[in-house]
């Protein structure tokens, strides 16, 4: 006997079990706003082309108030569960439903809120009509319980009614109002809406009453439409955008994106008040209005999940949506935006009247190009911030060519020279200002070497403060929040930067060898992300005398191996940010320790082979073990170097 292997029924109630809908009004509804497309198909399948006028839905909420009462039922007059819509019904997934853009899982959604499902239904058979009543419960060995009472309405149609609530669900029941169900149907079904072919949709809540389709048909006006091309996926994909102009309300309080698909709004609605500048418009009469924008195409159908409730497309897309869509409305709101950024000139226009030399920062543009360049919510906080940085980039990039330059100390001054002869007047502001500042620190890292030890805070914190700031790393600060040229021009560059940090980034624990350098063994660690080098940076007590060969508490060259091998071992060092950074193929490890150079000092680097014959202030050895080259100098070596580079810009730019 031959057996014949064939597909099941899915297990549809472990489908549910996996299906996540939200926990809030509009979650709570969904069951409603898949009755309510359900009636509309059915409509449109009856009346086709005249659906507007001869069909109608019906959506009748009673028990208000009281969840343990609480019902709500959707009746419409469309063509009924006849044999055709019974089958679709009875599978799930189902191909009919495809078709008109659903899933054929709309309906088991009511078992996330509802205990208690019935059908009824009239429908015709030649010229018979036919009535078809039965409750629905997946979870029921028996799924189909029949009934022969006849539907309570008298056309053809159905009526679904959910009763039975959830406990999850009460409170939620006890906040609903006339107004919220409206303004949710007419949110979930707004393409609809501004299409304007919907059937007479009636509201009925407890006592109030509200026609929905000339209600909202009336407020929602079409205010332009097209498409956009994004790429998603890899791919460059047509989507259809159609804005509306909408009187501001609860429900509708912001200008906003909505993506639409399988005929419904799905997800949350993206907010255009950033990318636009404002939340809402005020039109020539004062009236307050906002745009709402609809998004829909053939990319986002294939990408709808099975419960309608998300659409499978990459952040970074989204993003690209909302920007191009945006742009679509710049245009159409010319006279908006064009009011927005004269504020901004102007706003901008006063804060350049109390701080001139941010107009560097302009690099030849005019105010109106540089504003309209910008962003729409910007204030002139934010612009007078990237000014600021637009700026120092000039001295940044000069920086980079300045930490190029430094490496030939035999040509240095002539290729700064060089350097400053090629740049325009702008960036040479620019760089005055920054080289005025080096001399500053320079200034500060002297006075913090005489600091009194006896005081709250030592002076290697006080310099190890102002190289770069401790408990910190690049994640959260940028190039002109630190100081690391003092040590090597080229440091600064280095693509991740973290100062007496852990490594694992959390609470300092027993064996952590970068966190036991906490007090006067403080240390920063240094790596590219190609793992091409790591170095680190020590900073050891001024006049310190009492260093003593072998443990790496007493003896700074362990410290550092100890250290670096630590760092090499784990792998990478987690950001404050809460990224992981990556120490992979380390091939240059480099240490400088930053200490001044007494006997004891000395006598530890003399038994660790180091040599100074190059520059007597400046002690290296390379150890062929570790692969590690590590240098040692004083701070006044340190400040001497700093200010030897620093003098040449000094001679070229401010004639010292």
């Amino acid at each position: 006997m031959t057996t014949v292997d064939a597909l099941r029924k899915p297990d549809m109630p472990a489908v549910i079990a996996r299906t996540h809908i939200s926990s809030d009004i509009h979650g709570f509804l969904l069951p409603v706003f898949e009755a309510i497309s359900n009636a509309i198909h059915g409509v449109e399948q009856r009346f086709s082309d005249q659906s507007m006028m001869a069909g109608h839905v019906d959506i009748t909420f009673t028990g208000i108030g009281n969840s343990l009462e609480f019902s709500v039922s959707v009746t419409d007059n469309g063509s009924g569960l006849d044999d055709q819509n019974y089958l679709s019904f009875l599978t799930p997934f189902s191909g009919l439903k495809l078709s008109q853009k659903g899933r054929g899982f709309g309906r088991f959604i009511a078992f996330k809120v509802f205990n208690r499902i019935l059908y009824s239904s009239r429908y015709n058979v030649g010229t018979a009509r036919i009535s078809r009543a039965f409750r629905f419960n997946i979870y029921d060995d028996r799924e189909l319980i029949y009934f022969d009472a006849e539907p309570d309405f008298s056309d053809l149609g159905v009526r679904v009614e959910y009763n039975d609530l959830k406990p999850e669900w009460h409170s939620i029941v006890e906040s609903l109002s006339a107004t919220i169900v409206a303004d949710e149907i007419a949110h979930h079904f707004f393409p609809e809406f501004i299409r304007g072919t919907l059937p007479r949709i009636n509201l009925t809540f407890g006592d109030a009453e509200i026609e929905l389709t000339s209600r909202f048909s009336s407020l929602f006006v079409s205010h332009g439409s097209g498409s956009v091309v994004v790429k998603i996926d890899g791919a460059d994909e047509e989507l259809q955008y159609s804005l509306s102009r909408v009187p501001r309300s609860r429900r509708f309080d912001q200008n906003a994106l909505l993506f639409s698909a399988g005929g419904r709004i799905v997800g949350s609605p993206r907010d255009l008040s950033q990318k636009l500048g404002r939340s809402f418009f005020v039109g020539e009469a004062d009236e307050k209005y906002i745009i709402i924008a609809v998004i829909s195409g053939d990319a986002l159908e294939q990408r709808l999940n099975d419960s309608r409730t998300s659409i499978g497309v990459a952040p970074k897309a989204i993003e690209d949506i909302v920007s191009a869509v945006a742009k679509m409305i710049e245009e159409v709101e010319g006279d908006q935006i064009r009011v927005i950024k004269e504020a901004q000139r102007k706003d901008l226009s006063g804060a350049l009247s109390e701080n001139p030399i941010l107009r560097t920062g302009l690099s030849g543009q005019s105010l109106e190009e540089y504003v309209r360049s910008k962003p729409n919510s910007w204030g002139a906080d934010q612009f007078v911030s990237d000014l600021a940085l637009r700026r120092f980039r000039a001295s940044n990039n000069l920086s980079q060519s300045i930490a190029t330059a430094s490496v030939d100390r035999e040509s240095y001054y002539e290729q700064i020279k060089d350097l400053v002869a090629k740049i325009d007047l702008g960036k040479k502001d620019a760089l005055a200002e920054y080289v005025i500042h080096r001399k500053k620190i320079i200034t500060l890292i002297e006075a913090a070497r005489k600091f009194d030890t006896s005081g709250k805070i030592s002076p290697e914190d006080t310099i190890h403060d102002l190289v770069f700031r401790r408990y910190s790393d690049n994640a959260t600060r940028g190039y002109f929040d630190h100081n690391l040229w003092l040590v090597d021009d080229a440091l600064a560059f280095c693509p991740y930067i973290s100062s007496d940090r852990t490594i694992h980034g959390g609470r300092r624990q027993k064996g952590d060898k970068v966190t036991d350098l906490m007090f006067y063994e403080d240390s920063i660690v240094l790596g590219e992300n190609d793992g091409s080098s790591l170095v680190i940076v020590e900073f050891k007590k001024p006049v310190r005398d009492d260093y003593v060969f072998g443990p790496a508490k007493s003896d700074p060259v362990m410290q550092v191996v100890e250290t670096l091998e630590k760092a090499i071992a784990n792998g990478g060092i987690t950001r404050s940010d809460g990224g992981h950074f990556s120490f992979v193929q380390v091939t240059r490890r480099f240490a400088y320790i930053i200490a001044d150079l007494t006997p004891s000092l000395i006598r530890v680097l003399q038994r660790h082979d180091f040599k100074n014959d190059w520059n007597p202030k400046v002690w290296i050895r390379y150890r062929d073990t570790e692969q590690m080259a590590i240098y040692v100098y004083g701070y006044d070596t340190m400040i001497e170097g700093a200010k030897k580079r620093n003098a040449a810009f000094f001679s070229v730019l401010l004639d010292e």
